[in-house]
């Protein structure tokens, strides 16, 4: 059994009811830190839905002795059916999100329900992205204008899971699209930003690993889901249709990132390259400048990220 240093309760304190779902299938070997940055919260009053996939005994054993951890196992049928089966079972007033390699900041529900107080309804954050031994500050997407935050996120995305926190209410009719083998968490914070009142908290509240061989690195995977999303998006969303050529081209920039990310620079360059034709964009141009090089695609992709990140 993992050592985790849990106490005999973890729905104690007061304030509203926070459930954290926590799917989990053959990661659970990095869950311990999850699970202990979830109660050590400076908000107490939580609820933690496992969601188990593996059938880890040591899990099992957590949720019958720890009170406010719940176990479910559920035969592995991919992240958005997992979350949902979490969904199902949360009774907390408010909802959030951890993976297994995540983290989260002692102050992150602190700082976001008082954003909930103040009238919103889905709350994010920045967070700081864990490649290997290096740290990356990510800088979540600013809210200009709630009435189209759902566009401003599609355009640009920038809002990690596990910094998201959101009313129970707005799970209602809105779950996780589990024909989606990808991208399921991008497509259904776009629905809650159209259909819900968003706020964003300008701090790391949240740690994102990022590991080579998950699912964000199989690019084909990726963008043929993020096609299948925005084809559903535009059906739900109709006035979307007037952004589909840069929703495309989004697309397509992502597609030609995650090739460079592992190492396929020639494919790469051929998809940045139909990028540019349609449209010359700084960013493609700088993506593309590092396909280019001979060697070193992913320290230079870094590189791009941080001053990006940095510089705008």
């Amino acid at each position: 059994m993992t050592d985790v240093s849990l106490p005999a309760s973890i729905r104690s304190g007061s304030g509203p009811l926070v459930s954290v779902i926590v799917p989990t299938y053959g990661d659970a070997a990095y869950l311990d830190g999850a699970i202990e940055s979830i109660a050590a919260q400076r908000h107490d009053n939580l609820e933690i839905v496992l969601v188990d996939g593996s059938g880890v005994e040591w899990l099992a054993r957590l949720g019958a002795d720890v009170e406010g951890v719940t176990y479910l196992h559920q035969e592995p049928r991919g992240l958005a059916a997992a979350r949902n089966r979490g969904l199902d079972a949360a009774s907390g007033e408010l909802v959030a999100f951890l993976d297994a390699d995540d983290r989260w900041h002692p102050a992150k529900l602190d700082r976001q329900l008082a954003a909930i107080d103040a009238g919103a309804d889905v709350v994010y954050s920045d967070a700081y992205v864990l490649e290997g031994t290096k740290r990356r500050y990510h800088t979540s997407l600013p809210v200009c204008d709630p009435e189209r935050h759902h566009v401003d996120f599609l355009l640009e995305g920038g809002v990690p899971v596990p910094t998201v926190i959101a009313r129970r209410e707005c799970f209602a009719a809105e779950r996780f699209e589990e024909s989606l083998p990808a991208v399921e968490d991008r497509h259904l914070l776009a629905r809650l930003f159209g259909l819900y009142r968003p706020a964003r908290i300008p701090e790391p509240l949240a740690y994102y690993r990022r590991r080579a061989g998950s699912m964000s690195s199989d690019a084909e995977l990726m963008y043929e889901s993020e096609l299948a999303s925005l084809a559903d998006l535009f059906e739900r969303f109709p006035a979307l249709g007037a952004h589909r050529g840069a929703l495309k081209r989004r697309a397509e920039y992502a597609y030609g990132k995650r090739l460079l990310r592992t190492g396929r620079a020639a494919a790469a360059r051929r998809v940045l390259l139909d990028v540019l034709r349609e449209r010359p964009e700084h960013r493609a141009l700088a993506l593309f400048g590092v396909s280019l090089l001979p060697a070193g695609h992913r320290r230079a992709l870094g590189i791009l990220e941080s001053a990006q990140e940095r510089f705008g």
